[in-house]
């Protein structure tokens, strides 16, 4: 029984011994982007998105959101509380009802930017948004590139979005935008 014990403890040593070994061979940094067409006007969707305390009423894996200014830079920040923990970002850019770049701060595994553009059409609006995001740890780079994705946490938040103005929507590929 030990021996099979220790076979299992090294077989798995094993697997994520090449899985490090993988993830350190991919760039640490990515670039996706995605977008989908929105339901209402752009200065709705801007506004919803801009709102940060209240995603939790339609991000359905948020429970909380704080929003502060940080005391050094005087930029809004916001802290979202989800099952995988808390996530802070910072607003870089703001600019009513075309463009929000986020930012985190204060990740050990993870960084980035979230580019957010808005397009009106008509009484619809284009929401594009462009990660331009970092995976500092080989085995979650591993992970992030080829078991979640890297667009899978855009893909939920459109999907959410969409759904929140009454569209299902099946986010698709776009062009990236530079933060």
């Amino acid at each position: 029984m030990l021996k099979a014990i220790i076979s299992i403890l090294v077989a798995l040593a094993a697997i994520v011994g090449v899985i490090a070994f993988l993830g350190a061979r991919l760039p640490q940094t990515h670039v996706a982007a995605r977008q989908v067409v929105v339901g209402a006007p752009v200065d709705v969707v801007f506004t919803t998105i801009t709102e940060f305390a209240s995603a939790p009423t339609w991000q359905p894996g948020i429970k909380s959101v704080s929003v502060f200014k940080d005391p050094t830079t005087g930029r809004t920040r916001v802290t979202q509380e989800s099952s995988m923990g808390p996530m802070t970002m910072e607003v870089d850019q703001v600019i009513p009802p075309k463009r929000l770049v986020m930012r985190m701060v204060g990740e050990d595994q993870f960084g980035g930017t979230w580019v957010y553009t808005l397009d009106p059409q008509g009484n619809e609006t284009l929401v594009t948004i462009t990660e331009h995001g970092e995976v500092y740890n080989p085995v979650f780079r591993f992970i992030s590139k080829y078991v979640m994705g890297h667009t899978r946490t855009i893909d939920a938040y459109l999907v959410n979005l969409a759904k929140k103005f009454g569209r299902d929507v099946v986010p698709v590929d776009a062009a990236p935008v530079a933060p």
